[in-house]
């Protein structure tokens, strides 16, 4: 459901009674000052003629009949025939004698009497105007009682006695409309920025125009009824009430509206930001800034681009000795001197994240805040290039990891019925089989192991592919390991018609673990027996090439390998393309993994039918045997104990020549 503040609808009726309530608001109050002055609420309410709004009216007519006397008697004279006014005066000298009257009768009242100065004229004192001295005159001021004419008169006097009649209406409306101002102005501030159901604020058009500007035609816009009040002045008409009723809302809309945005403004947080001053500074800044990080960056970029700075030695000398103005050349130069090694530095910057980024280092991030443009178009780039490495790598490894558990989950729960049905197919081989059962009995034996074998397989290459196999890496005698296979295999290769060559010059030992590598030449030899052709041999080699312990193995293949060697490690894939024999596909990649997790390397290679696997672990001292570290112990017990007792014998000869 949307929320009050963000319900447009509930918006525009806020804002309507906000106008209004401001346009009564203020008419009402204006109603109350006047009549509180009058008193109405006081119980000595005068009659019209004693209110201050008959004041007000009457010095407004008597500044403009004394103007008019001053500068304009004919206008005067004019106006005294032709204007339709409850208004009426008389001028008196200083003995009291009247010097010019006008509509003044019997049934007009005396409202005001106050000095009157004119001056007759003035004379020229070489550049100075000198006026006569003045006419000390008085201007007494007279309304018609009843009125007659429709004029400023006759409107106020209908609504004095309107707002007399209504006063005590008038207090309650003005303090009704001030409330309903106020709450509707305070819902309208906090809605402000609000739409719709999200929370964040959102700027309309008028709060997107640069501060200085929206206030500049604010101004504009509220000068019009300004200008439009002294055209329909002084309200003589009904008309001209509407219209000043019109111009009261308008300038309403356009307040609301200023503080509405200025809250949206203030909201958004800094409000600064969108004004026109603002950017002038900050372009200003930016400008100021990008030149002192410029020569900054030159002068620091000096050691690795000294070659630019002696070409522009060169050729400044060369302009100077083909110059006359050496200074604005050498100027310019410097300036280009600048721009190339600001130049030169951000391309050796686009240069090293290239070369990071070819070794591999892919959290490598090029800082383009301080390039230009173009440069820092291609930095993005490169850094764009080795987040999308960093995500496809992170969803490799994640897609691998859940391969892994996968094959894990499953081969742990197939173990289970799988173990069951082959103790099952035990207990059936005891019981006595007749016909063809005792054969498929033997099937479901020798079935059941192989799925067995393939189950333990999967297990071990998901536990040595994700590292979750322990190592003990010690020196170990790598020969010696090797013949031990051999010796451990002897069965199978003589059943496998095949005869093993192992050739080592000398003792190699490896940093290896030594379990984890018999399981290693235990699956080469096991390969050997399943794939190699009959009656062949398969060569045995351990050597030393130069910081590593290297084991080789080489046989015939009994099949046609037409298969990549890379495509020959990954999982589930076999010698022979026609699957017909035991294996489960997982033993190369089973053996990488082992090897690598010793830190060592595995390899291999097909020419033709000649199968050749290399293994390669890090090169390892000879260790000491434990009979010599025993007497090298008793050797050096005998030094320190022989020591001792020197350096007691010592001791006491010195105690001797004390």
């Amino acid at each position: 459901m949307t929320k009050v503040t963000h319900n447009l609808g509930f918006k525009v009726l806020a804002l309507f009674l906000a106008v209004i309530s401001a346009v009564m608001s203020l008419t009402s109050v204006a109603a109350v000052i006047a009549g509180g002055e009058s008193g109405f609420y006081s119980g000595n309410a005068g009659n019209y003629y004693e209110s201050p709004l008959c004041s007000w009216i009457t010095d407004k007519y008597a500044d403009r009949v004394m103007d008019m006397y001053r500068y304009n008697p004919d206008e005067l004279e004019s106006w005294v025939e032709n204007e339709n006014t409850n208004f009426g005066y008389e001028i008196l000298d200083s003995d009291g004698n009247k010097i010019a009257d006008g509509n003044v009768s019997e049934t007009t009242i005396l409202m005001q009497s106050k000095p009157f100065d004119i001056y007759e004229g003035y004379t020229v004192d070489g550049e100075w105007l000198t006026y006569d001295a003045p006419l000390e005159l008085e201007f007494r001021s007279y309304v018609k009682n009843p009125l007659t004419a429709a004029d400023d008169y006759l409107l106020t006097y209908r609504l004095y006695g309107f707002a007399y009649q209504f006063r005590m209406g008038l207090l309650i409306l003005a303090l009704a409309s001030i409330l309903t101002f106020l709450v509707s102005l305070i819902y309208l501030l906090c809605a402000a920025g609000h739409s719709g159901k999200s929370e964040d604020i959102k700027p309309n058009l008028q709060d997107r125009i640069p501060l200085e500007i929206y206030f500049g035609l604010l101004m504009m816009l509220l000068a019009m009824p300004a200008m439009g009040f002294e055209v329909i002045y002084p309200f003589d008409q009904f008309s001209d009430i509407i219209i000043l009723l019109g111009m009261f809302i308008y300038s309403a809309v356009l307040g609301i509206a200023a503080l509405m945005t200025i809250a949206t403004r203030l909201k958004m947080g800094k409000w600064w930001r969108n004004s026109i001053t603002f950017w002038f500074f900050h372009i200003g800044w930016k400008f100021a800034a990008g030149i002192f990080i410029t020569i900054r960056d030159t002068i620091t970029a000096l050691p690795m681009t000294w070659k630019y700075g002696v070409v522009w030695f060169m050729l400044s000398l060369f302009y100077f000795a083909n110059s006359h103005n050496s200074g604005p050349v050498f100027f310019v130069n410097c300036i280009i001197l600048v721009l190339v090694l600001s130049v030169a530095n951000q391309l050796q910057k686009l240069k090293r994240a290239g070369e990071q980024l070819a070794n591999g280092n892919l959290d490598f991030k090029v800082d383009t805040s301080r390039m230009f443009r173009v440069f820092g178009r291609h930095g993005n780039n490169l850094n764009s290039l080795s987040k999308g490495a960093a995500i496809a790598m992170e969803q490799k490894m994640k897609s691998e990891r859940l391969k892994t558990e996968l094959i894990t989950n499953v081969s742990h729960d197939i173990k289970t019925p799988l173990t069951s049905i082959i103790n099952y197919v035990d207990l059936l081989k005891k019981e006595e089989q007749t016909g063809k059962g005792q054969e498929y009995l033997e099937v479901l034996d020798r079935q059941s192991r192989r799925l067995k074998k393939l189950t333990e397989d999967l297990v071990e290459a998901s536990k040595a592919s994700t590292g979750n196999i322990s190592t003990h890496l010690v020196p170990t005698d790598l020969c010696e390991l090797v013949h031990q296979g051999v010796a451990e295999y002897e069965e199978k290769l003589e059943k496998a018609n095949l005869d093993v060559v192992v050739t080592a010059a000398e003792p190699v030992f490896g940093m290896v673990d030594g379990n984890l590598t018999w399981r290693v030449l235990s699956n080469l030899l096991s390969n050997a027996c399943k794939y190699s052709q009959p009656g062949t041999r398969v060569y045995v080699a351990i050597a030393k090439k130069g910081n590593s312990a290297v084991i080789s193995m080489k046989n015939t293949s009994r099949e046609q390998l037409n298969i990549p060697p890379a495509e020959l490690m990954e999982r589930f894939v076999r010698g022979d393309s026609s699957r017909s024999t035991e294996g489960s596909g997982l033993g190369l990649n089973i053996a990488r993994s082992l090897i690598e997790l010793q830190k060592g390397k595995f390899t291999i290679s097909i020419e033709g039918d000649l199968y050749k696997a290399f293994v390669q672990y890090p090169l390892a001292k000879a260790p000491v045997p434990q009979a010599q570290n025993e007497e090298a112990e008793a050797e050096r017990e005998q030094t320190n104990v022989e020591l001792t007792k020197e350096n007691a014998m010592q001791k006491d000869i010195i105690e001797e020549k004390k």
